[in-house]
């Protein structure tokens, strides 16, 4: 028999909607500053974490975006590995290794990692005969072009790194797809979906399956399981849903569709998962990317993965709800992150009040970066405030870190506000200590006839 989800009198229901700031969605005329340029949900924290407590996190790529995005932010994270030998060299990014993409293929890697009898070794490792490479599925590699006993090593390796799951203060779970794929004769999901070359050799053997918010619930309670009978303290939890979309989906459906499938099953599951469980939160990451302005949110080549600085953005958010007393961070790191990543998002959404407001929080920290004075420049050109501009670029253009952008930004200011002379004695002196920029020089003259 179902549960509702919550379940309360009709008076403490209304007394509770008096008390809650957030009740209302955001209207043009009422809180739209919740929503644009970027959506700022609010989650209810269940438990507190102190500044130098770790965290460990796991599932899809948008958890390594968490990751890189909470070491920046100054906090301990144990799930971040670089080093795996030159197996782990030979894709590229080792913690691509790490993307989990399903709730059964956390699941499968945390038991593998904490009950080591539990692990196929040899058999997790799919050949095709004729064939000099192996395919580990649950790592999402097609090709290792290495020997069984390399391999074997390596996931020694990699299963170390998950094991540090049991002492880790705090656990962040990201669920991404459910599209998923069965391996009958393992008894097992995959991460990926086999290549067709083994589906052709073994044509029985894989499955695709696409999972229900049971399984996804399920598979949640089996994780908190599998936890709390490993872990050397108690488990506190962050849950989140990934907001980066399928690429391409194997259902007979418009991916659009099934991709909204795919993350409103697991974003329901989780709900009923914390609806049972003491000291797990659900972190609206995904209401943060998915409810702000698409231009702001997404990267510029694709609309698949997250803005950096608005991951970081969320991160901030979780430190600032989280954090017992933020301050003990690495504090110039953190409020450094979070003010250049304003600062961009701000800019990218042309909310160039915006990007002025976020500076001034930590102006010592802005005119220390080249970046940040040019991208303050440019906001106060926008607002009409050519002067405090100029004072910007000059100041940014004696900064050791500067490599001419700041002088071409002179150049190019001077010649949008009609002074030429102006524009051709920074011309001058851009070509005394720029000697190899002659190209900037020589379209400059061209495109404003000053030859």
């Amino acid at each position: 028999m179902s549960r509702n989800i919550e379940q309360v009198s009709a008076k403490e229901a209304y007394e509770r909607a008096k008390s809650n700031p957030q009740r209302r969605y955001p209207s043009p005329n009422l809180g739209a500053n919740r929503l644009r340029p970027t959506a700022t949900p609010t989650g209810r924290p269940s438990f507190q974490i102190s500044p130098d407590e770790s965290f460990f996190t796991i599932g899809s790529c948008f958890a390594r975006s968490l990751e890189v995005a909470l070491i920046n932010a100054g906090m301990q994270v144990t799930s971040h590995e670089v080093d795996l030998g030159i197996i782990g060299d030979s894709r590229g990014f080792t913690p691509n290794f790490f993307n989990k993409y399903s709730v059964h293929s956390i699941y499968n890697d945390l038991k593998w990692a904490l009950e080591r009898e539990t692990f196929p070794g040899a058999d997790i490792l799919y050949h095709v005969e004729g064939k000099s490479w192996y395919a580990d599925l649950q790592l999402g590699l097609a090709k290792l072009e290495f020997s069984v006993e390399a391999i074997l090593a390596f996931r020694t390796q990699y299963l170390d790194v998950l094991a540090r799951v049991a002492d880790a203060d705090v656990v962040v779970v990201t669920l991404g797809y459910v599209e998923t794929w069965f391996d009958t004769k393992l008894g097992i999901y995959i991460n990926t979906s086999p290549p067709l070359a083994l589906v052709n050799a073994e044509p029985d053997r894989f499955e695709f399956r696409v999972l229900s918010y049971e399984d996804v619930l399920s598979g949640l309670h089996d994780i908190r399981e599998l936890l709390e009978k490993h872990r050397t303290k108690p488990l506190r939890m962050l849950l989140t849903v990934s907001p980066v979309p399928l690429l391409s989906t194997f259902r007979d459906m418009d991916v659009l569709v099934a991709n909204t499938y795919s993350k409103s099953v697991q974003r329901a599951a989780i709900d009923a998962f914390i609806r049972d469980s003491d000291n797990i939160d659900y972190f609206p990451s995904y209401e943060f990317v998915m409810l702000s302005n698409p231009d702001v949110a997404w990267q510029d080549d694709d609309f698949r993965h997250v803005s950096p600085d608005l991951v970081a953005s969320i991160m901030a958010n979780v430190i600032d709800q989280y954090i017992t007393d933020p301050t003990n961070i690495d504090g110039e790191q953190s409020i450094a992150h979070n003010v250049a990543a304003t600062m961009r998002l701000s800019a990218k959404a042309k909310d160039y009040h915006g990007v002025i407001t976020a500076a001034e929080g930590a102006p010592d920290l802005v005119t220390r970066s080249t970046d940040l004075m040019l991208l303050l420049a440019q906001a106060h050109v926008q607002i009409g405030d050519t002067g405090t501009a100029i004072d910007l670029l000059v100041d940014a253009d004696n900064l050791p870190t500067s490599k001419g952008g700041p002088l071409e930004a002179l150049i190019n200011l001077a010649l949008d506000v009609g002074e030429i002379e102006v524009a051709r004695h920074y011309l001058k002196e851009h070509e005394q200590r720029y000697p190899k920029r002659a190209g900037f020089r020589n379209r400059t003259l061209r495109a404003n006839n000053l030859g």
